[in-house]
């Protein structure tokens, strides 16, 4: 028997034993000068490469955390005259062979005249190759931030001397990955009931959001991450104001098991108020996570979520929102019930009257100005600052969920460690054949066109540049493919007219119904109990905002203690009469959190409320809900602990 005949046995035994999730090898660089020697390992903790000397001692050991790896793929050359030389790491059958070319080697040939013909493959080399794409945190000094970077690990098989055998040990690794990624998810993308299933995402698109970029965000940074997680998703872009409230409120979800929102947080809101205004709104929200991709000028919630879990937002927002998204986590968040005269609306972010909702509104007029829009009216306000008549009465939260706000934040920041943790402590008898059916592994193997050489590095590390010169249709950087993802994902330009419009009247002829959550506050034109511990403040105001988010907007840092769900409203109360440097300074110290007192005082409160009732006296001003303007009149607000789940960072 010759050796190829026995590493040909080999891997049909080792192929019809299970795979066990822990995966090892040697791996040779390949160099003019020489070739080092990689120890290749993957298993709980990521990717562990350790470079041994020609005696087989550790020289070097970097390891690339599983927390920060999206995705992989299997792929042969398309070409290989010029790929052979540009590999990161080969996988020789002997130690010699370190080199490019294999002394003594003989070219194999593919094993079927199809994929000779239709691939362009030159039978001169059987190698497989898997690409693991990681976003790996780091520093580009010690006065720098922390940021992102994009990270792309190449191991090359080959060695058996026909490409399917090669493949068959990618695809080990990669199902090895699979399982390991699988084992860190709450399921958001994988069928509960069939593992092997990856269910859909929804993306909904703003594209008049914040500066109208949104289509070319999507495109370019977006999309390529979509599609290195192999995260299946169809696409809708939204023709009007109001599109994706009746979207999800007429919409069958059934197929989608989370929601994106690219734009801002009017966009966000929408989709929420559409999801509470259907009848089986408790079932959709317990089994859909929602995400943002922040494109608006506030990025309000997006800054909150980053915030509250260490992720770096500043140096890359999109990104970081993006690869949250594909996390596969999800966390309760709170939502406020707005009760108006004629309507009901949910909202997830704040509430204003006053001095904040007026620079939000009135500096619509310099939208152009992106988001230093606010800064510079805020400034025209000031000079031209306006108090306002009213009522204001609340309901102090419970002591109990005062005083374990602290607690929370601490359950917080420690989650990811906890949940690396029992990631670690996995069984290590589970198999990877559960994780993918072979149908799913035949799609994981792909053809590397010739354009994929720009894009893979022969280092770890990837030439940024690329997105901006990559134009083939299978990369993920295409403005062709921009919206094309794996698994057969279906871009939607517009939803299907005839159904819509169908949907549509149905909704309407039923009239304005109200679903979602019941109230348990008198009605709004009935009269506050006083022995319920109902509180007021009352008289001229300058300001009036209610918070359930750490952040308003990217550099405003209002509401410092809260949390996505610790079932609390923070009302800020600016009374009239308080000086101008006094209000510049609140104002000033907004972007780092020190705005608030330690106390409350004669002109600013800070009250921990569960609900409140604002009843305006004068006949004008402006209202918002979630930064959008609405129908001026008293209203009144409750918390809603937990219904809804956005997804958070690894």
């Amino acid at each position: 028997m010759n050796k190829s005949q026995e590493r040909s046995n080999h891997s049909s035994s080792a192929n019809s034993t299970p795979t066990m999730h822990n995966v090892s090898d040697t791996f040779y660089t390949s160099q003019r000068k020489g070739s080092h020697v990689f120890r290749v390992r993957l298993d709980a903790t990521g990717f562990t490469l350790q470079r041994e000397s020609p005696s087989g001692v550790t020289i070097k050991e970097q390891t690339v955390k599983l927390c920060d790896i999206v995705g992989a793929r299997c792929m042969r050359l398309k070409k290989t005259s010029r790929s052979l030389a540009r590999c990161a790491c080969v996988n020789p059958g002997t130690p010699a062979a370190g080199a490019a070319g294999r002394k003594g080697a003989t070219p194999s040939k593919c094993s079927t005249a199809s994929k000779e013909e239709d691939y362009g493959c030159d039978g001169g080399d059987a190698s497989a190759y898997l690409y693991l794409f990681a976003y790996v945190l780091k520093k580009k000094s010690l006065r720098s931030s922390l940021h992102r970077e994009r990270t792309v690990l190449t191991l090359r098989f080959r060695s058996f001397d026909t490409f399917e055998d090669n493949m068959r040990e990618a695809d080990r690794w990669y199902r090895a990955l699979r399982w390991q990624l699988h084992n860190t998810l709450e399921e958001i993308f994988v069928d509960r009931l069939d593992e092997s299933r990856r269910r859909r995402a929804l993306v909904l698109l703003n594209p008049k959001s914040g500066s109208g970029n949104a289509r070319e965000v999507f495109n370019m940074h977006v999309a390529p991450v979509l599609n290195e997680a192999e995260v299946p998703y169809d696409l809708y872009v939204t023709k009007h104001s109001n599109y994706a409230i009746e979207f999800m409120s007429t919409r069958r979800l059934e197929d989608w098991c989370s929601i994106i929102a690219v734009g801002g947080d009017g966009l966000f809101h929408e989709i929420v108020n559409g999801l509470l205004r259907r009848e089986d709104w408790a079932k959709v929200l317990d089994s859909i996570a929602l995400g943002i991709i922040p494109c608006g000028s506030g990025n309000g919630l997006a800054r909150s979520i980053s915030h509250g879990y260490n992720e770096p937002y500043f140096s890359n927002p999109v990104l970081g929102a993006a690869l949250t998204v594909i996390s596969g986590r999800s966390s309760p968040m709170d939502m406020v019930r707005v009760q108006l005269k004629e309507r009901v609306m949910y909202s997830f972010l704040s509430i204003g009257w006053g001095l904040i909702s007026d620079v939000d509104i009135e500096s619509e007029c310099i939208r152009m100005f992106g988001y230093q829009r606010f800064t510079i009216w805020t400034l025209y306000r000031l000079a031209n600052l306006r108090t306002y008549n009213g009522k204001i009465s609340y309901l102090l939260a419970d002591k109990e969920a005062s005083s374990s706000t602290s607690q929370a934040a601490t359950e917080q920041s420690q989650q990811l460690e906890e949940l690396r943790k029992l990631q670690s402590s996995r069984s290590c008898n589970m198999h990877i054949d559960k994780l993918a059916s072979d149908s799913y592994a035949r799609r994981s193997i792909e053809y590397l066109p010739q354009e994929f050489e720009d894009v893979i590095s022969l280092e770890t590390s990837i030439n940024q540049s690329f997105r901006s010169r990559c134009d083939s249709w299978l990369s993920g950087g295409s403005r062709r493919s921009c919206y094309y993802s794996i698994s057969e994902s279906v871009y939607h330009s517009l939803a299907d007219e005839s159904e819509f419009a169908q949907q549509s009247a149905t909704a309407t002829a039923a009239g304005l119904e109200h679903f979602g959550p019941s109230s348990s506050l008198p009605a709004l034109d009935e009269p506050l109990p006083q022995s319920a511990g109902w509180q007021v403040e009352e008289g001229e105001f300058v300001m009036m905002h209610a918070v359930y988010q750490s952040h308003l907007g990217i550099d405003c840092h209002f509401a410092p203690k809260s949390l996505l769900h610790d079932g609390i409203i923070y009302l800020v109360l600016i009374r009239g009469g308080i000086s101008r440097p006094h209000l510049l300074s609140f104002l000033y110290n907004m972007s780092t959190g020190n705005h608030l007192p330690e106390k409350n005082n004669e002109y600013v409160k800070v009250l921990p409320v569960r609900a409140f009732r604002l009843e305006p006296h004068d006949n004008h001003g402006i209202i918002t809900v979630d930064g959008e303007r609405i129908e001026f009149g008293p209203l009144q607000a409750e918390i809603m602990p937990g219904i809804a789940r956005v997804m958070i960072p690894k």
